[in-house]
């Protein structure tokens, strides 16, 4: 699954972490994309059967607003961007929802969950309530990464560079691929 956007070579994340291939979900055309949203729905219903369901749907930029607006289409379910900066969440008019909303956080691709505490964050969502749910496309192995050049450099380290996620995270996450141990 997710072949066709998977590149192999010589690759740097954006916090210093290497790896020997990536993903580059914006390939997808809308269609793909639709299809891929239509294939994590199924799992998403099967997940609020067991649990509450979604009142709102947050797609973090810039992949999972895709993502997210094409799942709050599909579920009927207001939705709202979630830029990768503060100072550009605050120029939003993102309103207020009350206390007990089941949040579904929308991500492309997690590999440490970086992104899903940033969006936690600007929200003011508690990380230890079960009111949040999070779904992505790809979960990503930290285990294939390599964190070598991270580690030690006094300029990556600042940036708290984790190499696994935490458990909340995985125990609240939903995912249509997941990649092998």
């Amino acid at each position: 699954m997710f072949s066709r956007i998977t590149k192999k070579g010589s690759f740097e994340l954006s916090t210093g972490v290497k790896s020997s291939y990536n993903y580059d979900y914006s390939l997808l055309s809308d269609e793909m994309s639709a299809a891929y949203c239509g294939a994590l729905k199924v799992k998403l219903d099967k997940w609020q059967e067991q649990h509450d369901p979604f009142n709102v749907i947050i797609g973090t930029e810039t992949e999972g607003v895709r993502i997210g607006y094409q799942l709050s289409k599909i579920m009927g379910l207001p939705f709202h961007i979630m830029p990768k900066t503060r100072l550009d969440f605050a120029q939003l008019e993102t309103p207020r929802y009350p206390q007990g909303t089941h949040w579904l956080i929308v991500d492309d691709i997690v590999t440490t969950g970086s992104t899903i505490l940033r969006a936690m964050d600007y929200l003011e969502i508690d990380g230890k309530t079960d009111r949040v749910t999070f779904a992505c496309m790809i979960r990503r192995n930290p285990e294939r990464l390599d964190y070598s050049a991270v580690r030690g450099d006094l300029v990556k380290n600042h940036l708290h560079v984790r190499d696994e996620r935490f458990d909340f995270i995985d125990k609240n996450l939903v995912y249509l691929y997941s990649e092998p141990q």
